[in-house]
């Protein structure tokens, strides 16, 4: 299944570490995977071109 309600949003790093992370079988852990990737693109266009904080 794709998405299922009972994965926890966020599940143990399979590295070994004790470091968590987001988790895309659960829908609210896919809609924090792609707003922190639509977030970072928008920081990274802001700092190439010296605007918003910036500037």
């Amino acid at each position: 299944m794709p998405f299922d309600d009972d994965e926890p949003v966020f599940r143990r790093s399979r590295w070994g570490t004790n470091r968590y992370e987001y988790n895309p079988d659960n829908p609210v852990g896919c809609t924090l995977i792609v707003l922190t990737v639509v977030f970072v693109a928008v920081m990274m266009l802001l700092m190439v071109n010296h605007a918003g904080p910036f500037s």
